[in-house]
């Protein structure tokens, strides 16, 4: 997994001021960063104790590796995807498990725009190998959309010994990117909160999450780049710029990844439902919620949607706490819409 092999491309860079707040001794931070799961990480948290994390840290990204990478062969997603058995068992897959399903959930909220099993159409537009496909229409509709569909081609099976990852195709393939980099800043969060630390930052890939305050006794705040096609990190001003109060975010952009075909763009947000790449007007989306693996993956569908379906999808799950930040082309200009 990682920056050049996930469906969603976002870069925040982490900014250490804000305003005045309950008292942290600059003294107890310590800063943990690396390169795992194809990307970078980097985690800030303040223990008293002194407390180095980053066996347990290394342990949960390799693990998370073993489960949900498709460019380790040996990982238990790659075998799944290419294997000829019907079902493998979970038992000692349990993050695979909490990705199927959270995905299963959130596939049918959003009408099947938010799809893991995308990963053969994302193969034939040449996102993988970065080649460009002979465009078939009747390819895709009558082939390759009948083996993505997640709820038919996918299932999970039970019986008293385990559960069971089950496919109804050797050509269906699953993809968790979308979700599996916020998810494992999840699971560092969740270990560090055990652990009863009330100060941190957790990056992986750009996907963030935050709790309490930073080393000078202020919020952490989080600046959003503008999306400007090709564009290096940190090359311009920041678009804007988030404070997090124990919550997290994820960016999606078409602006870094996207292909020329007979000279029209193509972005690498695929619609699985059309099969085509997403064609609108969107150009970043910033999704703010609880948790990296939510935010993660509605940013990636939010990209599919397009601008007027992603508010109306916010306004229709209250419930959720979806704080959204989209950026747009309107006449070759940048304009925002926020709900924060």
């Amino acid at each position: 997994m990682g920056n050049n092999s996930r469906l969603v491309y976002c870069i925040l860079c982490i900014f250490l001021f804000g305003c005045n707040s309950n008292e942290v001794q600059k003294d107890d931070f310590i800063k943990i960063n690396g390169y795992a799961q194809g990307t970078t990480y980097n985690i800030i948290y303040s223990d008293s104790l002194k407390r180095n994390f980053s066996i347990s840290f290394d342990s949960i990204l390799n693990n998370i590796d073993a489960q949900l990478s498709t460019y380790d062969s040996n990982s238990f997603i790659s075998i799944l995807n290419n294997s000829n058995d019907t079902c493998l068992s979970l038992k000692d897959n349990r993050l695979f498990e909490y990705c199927f399903n959270f995905s299963q959930i959130l596939n049918k909220k959003t009408n099947g725009l938010f799809n893991p099993a995308i990963y053969p159409l994302v193969n034939y537009w040449g996102f993988y190998s970065n080649s460009n496909p002979v465009i078939d229409s009747l390819f895709i509709k009558d082939s390759i959309l009948n083996y993505i569909d997640l709820q038919k081609n996918f299932k999970i099976n039970s019986d008293f010994m385990s559960n069971y990852i089950c496919k109804k195709s050797n050509k269906s393939k699953l993809d968790f990117n979308a979700v599996a980099q916020g998810y494992s800043v999840d699971l560092v969060s969740d270990f560090l909160k055990i652990n009863e630390v009330k100060n941190f930052l957790v990056e992986i890939g750009g996907e963030i999450s935050a709790k309490g305050f930073n080393s000078k006794n202020m919020p952490w705040r989080i600046g959003i780049e503008k999306p400007i096609d090709s564009s290096f990190v940190g090359q311009h001003e920041f678009q804007k710029i988030v404070e997090l109060d124990n919550q997290s975010l994820a960016t999606s952009g078409n602006y870094r990844k996207f292909k020329i075909i007979n000279g029209k763009k193509f972005s690498h947000s695929i619609n699985p439902v059309s099969g085509y790449p997403a064609n609108n007007k969107l150009l970043s989306v910033s999704v703010i919620c609880k948790k990296a693996a939510m935010a993660d993956a509605l940013s990636t569908s939010f990209m599919i949607m397009g601008k007027r379906n992603t508010i109306k999808f916010i306004k229709n799950n209250p419930s959720d706490s979806i704080l959204c930040f989209m950026v747009y082309d309107s006449l070759n200009k940048f304009n925002e819409w926020s709900n924060f």
